[in-house]
């Protein structure tokens, strides 16, 4: 609510430099409408102030009649001060991050001071990425508009999980036309009736809830179930607040709760005024899909549905992340917790569908939904997951389970009823959660949309509320950490045994969430086929027939890189560690032949990670662009030993450049396989997040231009090894694969495998197409040869 003291006032925010005259347009507008819609009300004058956010040089002293904030008074806000701003750097990424932290620092500041009524923007992709992720930082329920050329396709990144409104400019931000001049106008309108409604919602103190309030999270297919849930807590007196558990919702909420002190003030209908405040009385956090933010009077959560677990640990559309259920146990109020829609994972049209799940039990739900039946080893994982976070809690938790069904879809009769799957996921969970005094488990004989189970998990909240009520002292109730959470590891369960380590989306700032739900489907591919005994097996390609006949044998991940254009062109593959090509280029123009060929199976591009004349993180993009799915370190410095090597890795050229390329790679959400030569390797691609460790034996011996020398097979087993127990000490869930040296056909390769623990297949490349055709083109002319002519 704004000072009463002081006039509120909206901002609007861009880079005057270059948008001028669109600024001073969208200003007018703004300021016009907001004049027009509190004529007849009570609210204060609105003041609209312009604000520069240029990162050139050049200074703009004014906007017309406008209040003007410079933006060296926004650098200041970074710096400290106006004498410690320094300029920006001439690096146009690095100008616009600080800018952007700038901004920041001053709408914080003018939020606090409680004078802030709202906040619109107007930029093209640079000035649309400096405003966004500013005005992320402000709390639910502030007015934000971007007017923006990037209003469309994938706006995650811009809007995070907050509520800020992007606004397609429709033309470029360049002037003022007919087009534009619409646009602007409707913009202007459209922010300033979010202005006066919420200003006039803040001084209606008639529409204030006191009621106690519990929030619920719903799914379509658990409805009947929430429904009784929530009329019969109204008749217990409190206020329900329901959620549908739709994955995206609860990272909203958990970074409302993580960024500070959260309270709801006032409120007409569905509209919030929030206000950072401190605490002096008992309060809960609300679930919206998942995560928690806190409300005042809010007594606690019935996480009833509990799907996005699913989605997260098989790679669905509406996923969690790794932070599920720990706000609640964090701030330790009341817990029920059930296992609502958990037999079904999320995704779009059927046609989207990931290859490998097409022969599974599939229900379309509509054109746009499709759902896929979860199995009795993904029950297990679930198990997993959610027993590991409730064991943590030390407050008041219950797991209600009903063993007749977990869904509408999962009852007799139905696509999805499968009684082994469910009292999987019942049994393991009993089997998993630690019970104690406050930490409990129920198990009823109801399908979980029956009356008697919404009764049961009535019961089980008032009573574990009424336990609660008698422990809580609410003049007691502290602070959030201020720092993010992060799961460091989960000891408990692992994939590699039917269970599952997951991380937090923390962990892939740059990630698009296509690319890392794609990254994590492939890996749970890889991991399903290692739990079925089966080898993992990745090939390269030199040639586009090479990868073709590579996938109709079976092969599971492809790799291209400039040595198989040699090998196939009769050279040997250490000509890709030479100055004949440049490889990354090589590279690229290899996609072109491989990538149309190939239908299903992941391509991965070979990087010279220590390429001096590529900048790699916009490399790593126009690399996903093109339509690889990760990478891998080659060439590679590892292949080159002595004084040379040593010379590399003193003038900055050496392996640890990979280790960067492969670390910025796992942060967009790309599948990394780099190769290890030696236990340190292994340790620093583990630590960067490689998903797939390579342990390289060397050049690859055997046929006309394979390697004379190299180590024993069985030395292989021994290094194999100690590369394999290198990577699994930092992730001992990482896939391991081995290469090279003398493993250069199916039978070395099964003899390292049968020797060697945590191994799980190979990869091949001069094994994989140069050896089978040059074996292949000298039977077939012998044969032709061997004809007897009369």
């Amino acid at each position: 609510m704004a000072n009463p003291d002081a006039a509120p006032r909206v901002l609007c925010i861009g880079t005057a430099d270059t948008k001028l005259e669109e600024i001073r347009f969208l200003a007018e507008s703004v300021r016009s409408n907001l004049i027009n819609f509190s004529s007849t009300t009570s609210t204060d004058k609105v003041q609209v102030t312009v604000v520069d956010v240029s990162t050139h040089q050049n200074e703009i002293d004014s906007v017309g009649d406008f209040v003007f904030v410079p933006r060296k008074d926004i650098l200041s806000c970074y710096f400290g001060s106006m004498e410690q701003a320094r300029p920006l750097p001439e690096d146009r990424g690095k100008a616009v991050g600080i800018m952007s932290k700038a901004l920041e620092h001053y709408l914080k500041k003018a939020h606090e001071d409680h004078v802030l009524a709202g906040a619109i923007g107007i930029g093209g992709s640079g000035g649309t990425s400096i405003i966004s992720s500013a005005f992320q930082s402000l709390p639910i329920g502030m007015p934000k508009i971007i007017v923006s050329t990037v209003a469309s396709g994938q706006t995650g990144p811009y809007v995070g999980t907050s509520d800020l409104i992007l606004f397609p400019s429709v033309v470029d931000v360049c002037g003022i036309n007919s087009v534009s001049r619409v646009v602007l106008s409707n913009a202007g309108a459209a922010f300033a009736g979010m202005v006066i409604g919420r200003l006039q919602a803040s001084t209606d103190s008639s529409s204030s809830n006191e009621n106690f309030t519990v929030g619920l999270t719903m799914f379509g297919v658990t409805t009947p179930c929430v429904n009784a849930v929530k009329d019969k807590l109204v008749k217990e007196g409190y206020e329900t607040l329901v959620f549908h558990a739709t994955g995206t919702g609860g990272r909203a909420m958990e970074d409302l709760v993580r960024g500070g002190f959260i309270q709801l003030a006032q409120g007409v209908g569905s509209t919030f005024d929030w206000a950072y405040s401190t605490w002096n009385q008992e309060c809960v956090l609300v679930s919206l899909n998942g995560t928690f933010f806190e409300i005042r009077n809010y007594q606690g959560v019935l996480d009833i549905t509990t799907t996005e677990v699913a989605d997260y640990v098989v790679g669905g559309v509406m996923a969690c992340d790794s932070s599920r259920f720990d706000a609640m146990i964090e701030k330790k109020i009341p817990l029920v917790v059930s296992v609502g829609a958990l037999d079904m994972v999320n995704f779009g049209a059927k046609s989207s569908l990931p290859s490998h799940l097409l022969q599974r039990n599939i229900h379309v739900h509509n054109e746009q939904v499709s759902l896929v039946r979860t199995t009795v080893d993904e029950n297990k994982k679930f198990a997993g997951f959610i027993a590991n976070k409730l064991n943590k809690a030390s407050s008041k938790v219950c797991v209600c389970l009903p063993q007749k069904g977990i869904s509408a879809l999962d009852a007799p009769g139905k696509p999805f009823y499968d009684t082994e799957a469910t009292s999987t996921l019942i049994n393991v969970l009993q089997k998993l959660i630690q019970t104690n005094e406050d930490r409990q488990v129920k198990v009823y004989p109801y399908h979980i949309n029956d009356p008697e189970f919404s009764n049961a998990l009535v019961d089980s909240f008032l009573e574990i509320r009424k336990m609660h009520s008698k422990d809580a002292d609410p003049h007691k109730i502290t602070a959030p950490p201020s720092q993010d959470l992060h799961e460091e590891s989960i000891s408990k369960p692992s994939l590699l045994g039917n269970e599952t380590v997951f991380y937090s989306l923390s962990d892939f700032p740059d990630a698009r969430p296509e690319t890392l739900q794609r990254t994590r489907s492939i890996i749970q591919h890889l991991k399903d086929q290692i739990n079925k005994g089966r080898p993992i097996i990745g090939a390269g390609a030199g040639t586009g027939i090479s990868a073709k006949f590579e996938e109709v044998g079976g092969v599971d991940l492809i790799i291209i890189y400039n040595s198989g254009r040699f090998r196939m062109a009769g050279r040997g593959s250490l000509a890709g560690l030479l100055p004949f090509a440049d490889a990354n280029a090589v590279v690229v123009d290899m996609a072109n032949e491989v990538l149309p060929v190939v239908k299903d199976v992941p391509v991965l591009a070979g990087v010279c990670g220590t390429d001096p004349f590529r900048r790699m993180d916009s490399f790593l993009k126009q690399l996903e662009l093109i339509g690889f799915v990760g990478v891998q370190n080659f060439p590679t410095v590892g292949l080159i030993d002595g004084n040379f090597r040593q010379n590399l890795e003193e003038t900055g050229m050496g392996y640890g450049l990979e280790i960067q390329m492969i670390s910025k790679a796992h942060k967009m959400g790309l599948l990394t396989t780099p190769y290890a030569f030696n236990q340190d390797e292994a340790f620093g691609m583990a630590k960067a997040g490689a998903d797939i460790i390579v342990a390289h034996m060397g050049l690859t011996t055997s046929g006309s231009i394979g390697a004379k020398t190299s180590v024993t097979i069985e030395d292989s087993v021994v290094r194999v090894q100690a590369i394999a127990d290198a990577a699994r000490s930092i992730n001992p869930e990482v896939i391991v694969l081995c290469h090279g040296g003398p493993i250069s056909g199916p039978k070395e390769a099964e003899f390292v495998l049968k020797r060697t623990k945590g191994v799980h297949g190979f990869y091949g490349a001069s094994s994989m197409e140069r050896l089978p055709v040059e074996q292949a083109i000298t039977s077939t002319v012998q044969q032709y040869k061997s004809i007897r002519i009369k």
